[in-house]
């Protein structure tokens, strides 16, 4: 069972966590840069999970607090008073449905067009209220080649989510175009969208706001998970 003592935004914590040091200090202390850790505790930007474990390891805080501010504690079930115990829920999001293998693949543990035969994905309730996101609108995307490399790499994980009120500069978006899928940075520009990859072997592509309902936004990067090995 788990109790919930302490939920605070994650700027909270890293300060917390801190302990003091100056911004210089404790960015040299996680090997990261300033600029990173000023984003973080301004509520900019959040570290991907690769970067939480380090941070949380540094600190010698709990990864889970870190990350979601819940902190896990076993309780005595026999223990009446418990009034504000409760179960975490987990969810299972879906895979993007062009990447989606049969349930036999997924049970023989194959590959399915190079791609990790998941049919869904764990998703801890806390992570996505945090985030400020509706868990019934997340999917996962396993991305495929160098394009978005060396932030995306090949088969890295990525939460998307598909409720999308409005575009955002410098994002990265899940675009279907005809019988393509386009895993791509947007940039606004007079009225324009401009398709960037990280990856400058690749070309820019520069669509017109006349041609913008022939491209469906299927979502946008909310997380991208690494294997550390």
């Amino acid at each position: 069972m788990i109790k919930n003592k302490n939920v605070k935004t994650f700027k909270d914590r890293l300060h917390s966590s801190m302990q003091g040091l100056s911004v210089s200090s404790f960015a040299k202390k996680c090997d990261m840069s300033e600029t990173v850790i000023r984003d973080y505790l301004s509520g900019k930007t959040y570290p991907s999970l690769t970067r939480l474990e380090v941070i949380a390891e540094k600190c010698n805080v709990s990864f889970n607090w870190l990350a979601t501010g819940y902190k896990l504690e076993v309780l005595d079930p026999k223990d009446d008073d418990n009034n504000e115990v409760y179960n975490e829920n987990i969810y299972r999001i879906p895979v993007y449905k062009k990447q989606l293998p049969t349930k036999e693949e997924a049970q023989n543990q194959r590959y399915v067009r190079e791609t990790p035969p998941v049919m869904n994905y764990p998703i801890v309730e806390g992570w996505a209220s945090h985030r400020g996101l509706d868990i019934k609108k997340l999917i996962i995307y396993w991305a495929k080649g160098d394009l978005m490399a060396p932030e995306v790499e090949n088969n890295n994980g990525l939460i998307i989510n598909t409720e999308i009120n409005e575009i955002i500069d410098g994002a990265i978006y899940l675009i279907e175009y005809e019988n393509f899928t386009l895993l791509r940075k947007i940039r606004l520009s007079l009225g324009n969208w401009i398709l960037i990859c990280n990856n400058h072997q690749y070309p820019t592509i520069e669509v017109p706001k006349a041609h913008f309902e022939k491209y469906n936004i299927v979502g946008r990067v909310v997380q991208i998970i690494k294997d550390v090995f």
